[in-house]
């Protein structure tokens, strides 16, 4: 059988990174981006972004494209390919390369491993597939880290999970908490990803997952919601500043993940000019989770 496509860009600077795989986004079915190791005398950070197109793509318009997406970010294109790759069994590849973890109270798994699960630990089944959040990726970590934080110290009523992914939080949220969980995602397939987890976790009824742009259902504008998580990426999160403090129930938590260390600043002057204040912050890897009251 053929394989896949795969465009594979290295990027100089991290904002760079982030702005050609959102060039990309819209024509594969699946990016990442991560950092990899510089030579030795180089200072700027290099990326490499992944990306898997249904079809050929890559031609001097959009690599033109990409190398002024990578500049106004302030960053570089350094070099650019397409290639298809030989056919493998990727599911079963990806779900090698993410055993369990343990974060706080929670043990995150794949429906393919087959062990024990420590005493006393909460069980969140969440295989790889097509929408991000396995537990593995430092963003998802702190946010999960800090869920288990608050949830020792208090009782939250009516939890918000904005941009799901595959539903892990908003699964943690219900296992931990003992409550209803609402959660939304602009992709529709994402939404059917975290339903699928939903069901596998026997929490069919106490999650429902809607498929939504942001804060644009109905459900979330009518409800306030004393804990939201938004799990994203910076801008994002900065642009929707004005509609998580609406949907917010006075003395509301919110857990916002998805940023770098240095994008902090960008996230925490739009939350702050609505009204919500740095609680803490919990640093993994250089991504940030802030804690906003």
């Amino acid at each position: 059988m053929i394989g896949p496509l795969r465009i594979v860009a290295e990027i100089e600077g991290a904002d760079a990174a982030l702005a050609v795989a959102a060039a990309l986004d819209p024509l594969a079915g699946a990016v990442s981006a991560f950092e990899v190791p510089g030579e030795a005398g180089q200072d700027a950070v290099r990326w490499l972004v992944d990306a898997y197109p249904r079809a050929p793509v890559l031609d001097s318009t959009l690599e033109i494209r990409l190398a002024l997406a990578a500049a106004g970010a302030g960053g570089r294109l350094i070099r650019i390919s397409e290639e298809r790759l030989r056919d493998r069994d990727w599911l079963a590849e990806n779900r090698r390369a993410f055993p369990p973890i343990r974060i706080g109270r929670f043990f995150v798994y794949g429906s393919h491993w087959k062990g024990t699960v420590p005493a006393g630990a909460i069980r969140i089944e969440i295989d790889a597939a097509t929408a991000f959040g396995t537990g593995e990726h430092p963003s998802t970590r702190g946010c999960l880290v800090a869920l288990d934080r608050l949830a020792r110290r208090r009782r939250f009523r009516r939890p918000l999970d904005i941009g799901t992914g595959s539903g892990v939080l908003a699964i943690a949220a219900a296992k931990i908490l003992h409550r209803a969980v609402l959660a939304s995602d602009i992709d529709c397939g994402s939404v059917r990803v975290a339903a699928h987890h939903i069901r596998r976790n026997g929490l069919a009824g106490k999650v429902r997952a809607v498929c939504a742009p942001g804060y644009r259902s109905r459900a979330v504008r009518r409800s306030d919601h004393d804990l939201i998580f938004g799990n994203i990426l910076a801008r994002p999160l900065a642009l929707m500043a004005r509609d998580l403090a609406r949907a917010m129930a006075p003395g509301g938590v919110a857990i916002l993940s998805g940023l770098l260390r240095r994008q902090e600043a960008q996230v925490l002057t739009a939350h702050r000019a609505q009204g919500l204040a740095l609680d803490r912050r919990v640093v993994i890897e250089g991504w940030s989770t802030l804690i906003l009251r």
